[in-house]
């Protein structure tokens, strides 16, 4: 389970309601919860991270727990990461359970192609109303956004406390507009796992974007909530949904698909050099190009599958690291005196006795011939999953490829390559906040014994 927007691992064990449910779900199941990077009880990060690097630190979280496979719980910007591994990894996901997924963040697109939003004024009117939120951060005023229905005075008091514990206004701004601009329309349909997109009918952030996500996942099925103004039932509600399909659910994942970020890289003008240089000199320099080739891939994490005459081709698991490689591959071979080329592109391939296929493959060999000498060039769906990362991605048009349908649109590196820097990270925490904090690490069933009370206060 991966908590979102709000809170930290200690309050969570605060209120007799969440360690109740949390108690419940583990009767049943190992049941693992986390802070993101930057958030909760998580150490501040160094800048802020990425949808990819979210991804590869779930992969993290479960190693550490010993999960081979898990069913991953995630709500509205965290199920960006969490669709991303179940596409990377479909082998280590039994299921997905989202809560207010998006597919596109609103600033992703032009407004008519963005899918749920009726106009630009509805996009700025949403912009507006965050914004609002972060420059009075810790009030709780994202619930009075997210969820009008459930903003009783109470309940907002207790909501600027996990505002405030979660994380500083500038760090939740700045991960507000990374997610903004996501989107991950083309990796949806390339999940295994079965999946369930819910959202609540008293929710702002629209039932048919969430209803677009369970279309586009090709095993996904879509539920509203019952209004309720009752933070209590609300997410009782939820959590029995969450057992629902935990429990009902059966796993069909095929573990020879998976999706992956394809390089391809080739050297310019091999010909005229091997005459230039004698077949002795020019095998020399193919094996010292060849051992660079390894080194900058397997530095990166990646995997580099097969020599293709003067050509490469490597397979990663996120696409920053790829075109960090790529970038890292170009500059090298020119300390040999070479000149290379290099593609991506992130798709859905087959792995089959250690080679890759698929249109993917193709996709990437396609974008890396459209390269120039030295150039490192990108398809638009590298571009969108590697948004926030601080990589500077110039457009360079539309293109037809070969034997590929359509037109593409084409992205080269730039020279800005520095992940965005973290923002002030101090969070504002009010005396009575650390009061609370320290309870809830050292006696949290004080504060249980007390939400308990104040429940049976509130049905009188």
């Amino acid at each position: 389970m991966i908590p979102t927007g709000f809170g930290n691992l200690d309050l969570f064990w605060a209120d007799a309601r969440t360690c109740e449910a949390l108690a419940r779900q583990a009767e049943r199941s190992e049941c693992v919860l986390y802070d993101q990077l930057g958030t909760g009880l998580s150490d501040p990060v160094d800048h802020v991270p990425t949808i990819e690097e979210r991804a590869a630190d779930l992969g993290q979280v479960m190693d550490a727990a010993g999960f081979v496979s898990a069913t991953i719980s995630a709500g509205y910007d965290s199920s960006l990461g969490a669709v991303l591994f179940a596409a990377q990894h479909p082998e280590r996901v039994d299921g997905l359970v989202l809560m207010v997924p998006f597919a596109q963040g609103w600033l992703s697109a032009p407004v008519e192609e963005l899918v749920g939003w009726e106009d630009a004024e509805q996009v700025a009117a949403y912009e507006a109303a965050w914004e609002h939120c972060y420059e009075h951060w810790g009030r709780g005023d994202t619930l009075r956004t997210a969820i009008p229905a459930l903003a009783t005075p109470r309940n907002l008091r207790v909501w600027g406390m996990l505002e405030r514990a979660f994380a500083s206004r500038e760090m939740q701004r700045t991960a507000h507009e990374i997610a903004s601009a996501a989107d991950v329309r083309e990796v949806l349909p390339l999940v295994r796992a079965r999946a369930g997109a819910t959202a609540g009918q008293q929710q702002t952030a629209g039932g048919r974007r969430v209803r677009y996500v369970a279309e586009l996942l090709p095993h996904a099925s879509y539920e509203e909530l019952t209004e309720t103004d009752s933070m209590a039932e609300f997410f009782a509600a939820w959590q029995r949904r969450h057992e629902q399909f935990m429990f009902g659910a059966t796993s069909d994942v095929r573990a020879d698909r998976a999706l992956v970020t394809v390089l391809f890289t080739d050297i310019v003008g091999s010909t005229e050099r091997a005459a230039l240089l004698g077949d002795a000199r020019w095998r020399e320099l193919l094996v010292a190009h060849e051992r660079m080739l390894r080194r900058e891939v397997e530095g990166a994490g990646g995997r580099l599958v097969e020599r293709i005459g003067d050509g490469s081709l490597s397979t990663f698991d996120g696409p920053a690291r790829a075109i960090r490689c790529a970038e890292r591959i170009c500059a090298t071979a020119g300390e040999l005196d070479l000149r290379v080329r290099a593609g991506l592109h992130t798709g859905e391939c087959e792995l089959i006795d250690g080679h890759v296929a698929g249109i993917a493959v193709h996709i990437a060999a396609r974008v890396s011939a459209q390269a120039g000498p030295g150039e490192v060039l990108v398809s638009r769906t590298v571009r969108d999953l590697v948004t926030g990362s601080g990589i500077a991605l110039q457009p360079r048009g539309e293109h037809e490829l070969k034997g590929v349908p359509g037109s593409w649109q084409l992205f080269a590196l730039g020279a800005e390559s520095a992940p965005l820097p973290a923002p002030d990270q101090t969070r504002e925490l009010r005396p009575t906040d650390r009061v609370v904090l320290l309870t809830a690490r050292r006696a949290p069933g004080l504060l249980r014994a007390e939400s308990r009370i104040g429940a049976r206060r509130a049905r009188r």
